[in-house]
């Protein structure tokens, strides 16, 4: 028998919660429309003789620029024929390949939006009722208000909250949603229960975890890969394309036979004769960008 402390790949919301962009350059430009181009009422009364009321519309430019990111692991061919059962080396690197790049990716994903100071609202909670204060807080009327800021800001309904791991167990016990559930359903308060109370399409909650010890080191410093005490809501569509608004977007190169398909990573194994090993290698070529910051709303140290 073995033993392995893997990790789900459900784990990991870096994938699921932003839709992504192929695109065939590493870097380029995009055109954002000002915010409210389609919401002016610039029409005017016209009278006999009289031209239309003009109107127009802003655009500008950002950029994207995928850094490619890799990791590889290098197995002696002695240690491959001298391996027992029911050990396989090769599938085990390119599990370990697999989860170290799945965890690059859900923190440069964290860094990039699960932030206080890239969005267009921040809700702290160091200075609002935070949600495991049962007595206080209203979860249910916080997430509410939010949503109706991100449907000012972008004209689009909130549909995905991500919680950190203390938040999810919170809500779980928080009064407001235990007696709305207790009333109506014998369901468990999982992840799809908290999504329904709360009006969201999908609650995603962030389980990766990362240790930043050294190979070899003990786990002493295993941490959530996003921080646990706090939450972001966030209108995220399933795809993007031309004029479809999102409060971010991965862009992922995808544009040579080398690279990562979609949402995905290239895995590769090649044999180094010179060192009579075998190497399995992969990269994820990646940016997460914020191409709508009025389109979420995070909540910062939402519990104690």
């Amino acid at each position: 028998m073995s033993i392995a402390y893997t990790q789900n790949a459900a784990d990991f919301i870096a994938g699921r919660l932003f839709p992504t962009r192929p695109v065939t350059k590493q870097s380029d430009k995009y055109f954002v429309y000002a915010a409210n181009t389609f919401m002016r009422d610039d029409a005017k009364l016209r009278g006999p003789g009289d031209e239309s009321a003009k109107t127009g519309f802003n655009l500008s430019t950002d950029t994207y620029f995928c850094d490619k990111y890799s990791l590889g692991e290098m197995i002696a061919y002695d240690d491959i024929a001298n391996a027992d059962e029911p050990l396989n080396l090769e599938n085990d690197a390119a599990e370990v390949v697999t989860h170290g790049l799945l965890i690059r990716r859900e923190r440069l994903m964290a860094a990039a939006c699960f932030a206080s100071s890239v969005w267009g609202l921040t809700v702290d909670g160091t200075a609002t009722a935070r949600w495991d204060d049962y007595m206080s807080s209203d979860p249910i009327r916080a997430v509410d208000a939010a949503k109706k800021i991100i449907r000012l800001n972008g004209a689009r309904d909130a549909n995905k909250l991500v919680l950190g791991m203390d938040v999810f167990l919170a809500l779980k016990e928080h009064p407001d949603i235990v007696d709305r559930v207790k009333y109506t359903s014998a369901e468990s308060i999982a992840e799809n229960v908290i999504a329904r109370y709360l009006g969201v399409d999908e609650v995603l909650v962030a389980k990766a975890l990362v240790d930043t010890a050294s190979e070899g080191a003990a786990a002493a410093s295993v941490d959530f890969a996003l921080s646990s005490k706090s939450a972001l809501l966030v209108h995220a569509p399933a795809s993007v394309g031309v004029k479809t608004p999102s409060a971010a977007v991965q862009f992922a190169w995808t544009g040579a036979p080398h690279l990562p398909r979609p949402n995905g990573l290239a895995l590769r194994k090649f044999d180094v004769e010179a060192k009579q090993a075998l190497v399995v290698e992969g990269d994820i070529t990646c940016d997460f960008k914020i191409t709508g910051s009025g389109l979420g709303v995070f909540f910062a140290n939402i519990v104690g």
